[in-house]
């Protein structure tokens, strides 16, 4: 008779088991040990990083962290080795590796709009168009010289798989993106959801390797899985549901290669974000962007595969502490995007020249209830309202020498701010610059700076920081906020009077909000002194605000969100009333 206790597993080490391999690990501040058996023999190796947008936090901690990664010269606007933006499929990369020999594709997926000329396989790329035609493509043939030129110096490639769900046109070409979404216009004629089965996930990674092998045989390619959600789905099944499958079919296909063909690795930083854990530290409060902690902590267990010293380190490593404040959920989306929506429909249908008004609004949603206050006062402005302030806060904007910025946010806020820039370019054409005024609140958008800028700060300092001083957020918007800048200061450069104005004070009246309220007015003196050293006017609303009101329940909102939550980033119609009225004084 067999001897009881004894199984198969018993001679499994601690990583076998969920309690001792996970369950008793301290996650954020401990490593797991035996996480992978990715081994390689480079030693300093050079590493690419290409797939979705948890690619780009690949090439952030990399270049932080003082290793050799590969950072394209013709896409600077974004952390990647190529000149391609997101690549969400194994299918968009194949095709930018057969471009070059399907004349077909080479001048396809081309959007023309106003004489100007849109490439949809890069949406992001160029986002003011190409002169011509010829160009696009010249622009598309740079961008894949580039690419075998940075295969052949490339040790590893990570790639980083992130959707299932994609869109392809009539004739077989994929698209990063929905046409429409970022750029382009969708036509139901022209484009056809898909979602990609095992079968050709499969399938077109091995024969991405093959022709990578084919440029450079030595390279090694890293699979991983991005761990941030879908944003919608076009199936059937509840978003959850669909991204449970994108997912699953993602990390079945990355695992089964791995397994069994040599020139793959797989680095489970799926897992590593997703395994779950009381009080968690990895996603913002949208449960779906993942926070520089928890990049830090994935890209920590990284080490290993590329750095050998590491294996000599403790796995009981300390990773970044975050300050103690828990930064509110912020619900309000649904608000700013009704103010959206409801800016584009007040756009004429066709644009002529405009009158040239002397004010201008350039904004998020507190420029749109501003603007509203404005009309009710009879004040002849334009703009209000151009992007979201999430879209402001997340650098949803590429410069342009041409028309200060461009929004990417969607062709609706290209839309908006291509009016505002009408007006503004009215004045400069006429050397009316001294008649022209700009009210903003770009760089503002505390409600989600305010986040970003505390994990800056646990990332920044990893030991712990006792006061958090104004030099800090200084080197905060050095750091995060140099485009926004940017804009406001070249409108200044270019004559324009420049009126920068804080968010309302409400923070700290609301129990979902007072915890991080300190750190809102500390950072309108921060952003106060910036713009004194530029001869810009900040006007503080939010400390004029505290000084002459003495009854704010008159002056906040009043919305409450299903989840019990309050509108503590807008004021209600007497606020924006307020405010109209003291930036008039400034104004006259």
């Amino acid at each position: 008779m067999q001897k009881t206790g004894f199984t198969p597993y018993s001679h499994q080490g601690d990583s076998s088991f969920w309690r001792t391999g996970v369950a008793d690990i301290a996650l954020g501040q401990e490593l797991f040990s035996h996480l992978h058996q990715t081994n390689l023999d480079t030693k300093g190796p050079r590493i690419s990083s290409i797939g979705s947008c948890f690619a780009q936090h690949v090439g952030k901690w990399l270049n932080a962290e003082g290793y050799s990664f590969n950072q394209s010269k013709l896409e600077t606007t974004q952390v990647s080795s190529f000149a391609f933006g997101n690549l969400y499929t194994p299918k968009s990369l194949l095709q930018w590796l057969d471009i070059s020999d399907q004349e077909k594709t080479l001048k396809s997926a081309i959007h023309c709009e106003d004489n100007r000329y849109f490439d949809l396989l890069r949406p992001s790329f160029q986002p003011a168009g190409f002169k011509s035609q010829a160009e696009l493509v010249a622009a598309r043939l740079l961008a894949v010289d580039e690419m075998v030129c940075t295969i052949t110096e490339t040790d590893i490639l990570i790639f980083t798989l992130g959707l299932t769900e994609t869109w392809r046109d009539k004739d077989g070409i994929y698209y990063p993106s929905c046409p429409g979404v970022i750029s382009g216009k969708f036509e139901d004629s022209t484009y056809e959801f898909h979602n990609l089965s095992y079968e050709e996930l499969s399938t077109d990674l091995k024969e991405i390797a093959t022709k990578l092998k084919s440029i450079n045989p030595a390279i090694q390619i890293i699979l991983t899985v991005s761990p941030v959600p879908l944003t919608a789905t076009m199936t059937d099944k509840h978003v959850m549901v669909a991204n449970q499958h994108s997912k699953s079919l993602l990390r079945t296909v990355a695992g089964s290669l791995s397994d069994n063909h040599p020139e793959f690795s797989y680095f489970p930083s799926y897992e590593l974000i997703t395994v779950t854990n009381s009080g968690d530290f990895r996603f913002e409060s949208n449960l779906r962007s993942v926070t520089p902690q928890a990049v830090n902590y994935v890209m920590q267990h990284f080490r290993s595969v590329i750095d050998k010293e590491s294996h000599q380190q403790p796995v009981t490593e300390t990773i970044a502490e975050p300050i103690e404040v828990q930064t509110p959920e912020i619900p309000h989306e649904l608000i700013c995007e009704d103010e959206l929506l409801e800016a584009v429909k007040r756009l004429p249908r066709h644009q002529n020249r405009q009158k040239k008004l002397e004010l201008t609004l350039v904004g998020d949603s507190h420029m749109g209830k501003l603007s509203k206050a404005l009309n009710g006062m009879q004040v002849q402005h334009c703009g209000g309202m151009v992007m979201n302030g999430s879209a402001f806060s997340q650098n949803k904007l590429s410069l342009c020498e041409t028309e200060y910025f461009v929004p990417l946010e969607s062709p609706d806020t290209r839309r908006l701010w291509s009016a505002v820039y009408d007006n503004l370019a009215l004045h400069e054409q006429d050397g009316t610059h001294n008649n022209s005024v700009v009210i903003t609140n770009i760089g503002m958008q505390t409600h989600q700076n305010i986040a970003k800028f505390i994990s800056w700060v646990n990332q920044i300092y990893p030991q712990g920081i006792l006061e958090i001083t104004t030099k800090d957020y200084l080197d905060y918007f050095n750091e995060k906020l140099t485009e926004q800048l940017s804009v406001i200061y070249k409108l200044h450069s270019n004559g324009h009077k420049v009126i920068v104005i804080s968010d309302p004070p409400f923070s700290k009246f609301f129990d979902d909000s007072k915890d991080i309220s300190k750190y809102i007015y500390d950072y309108y003196k921060a952003m106060s002194y910036v713009w004194s050293q530029f001869g810009i006017c900040f006007y503080n609303a939010a400390a004029q605000f505290d000084k002459e009101v003495d009854n704010p329940e008159h002056y906040t909102s009043k919305i409450t969100f299903t989840d019990g939550t309050s509108d503590w980033i807008h004021g209600n119609k007497n606020y924006y009333n307020w405010l109209a009225a003291k930036l008039m004084t400034l104004i006259d």
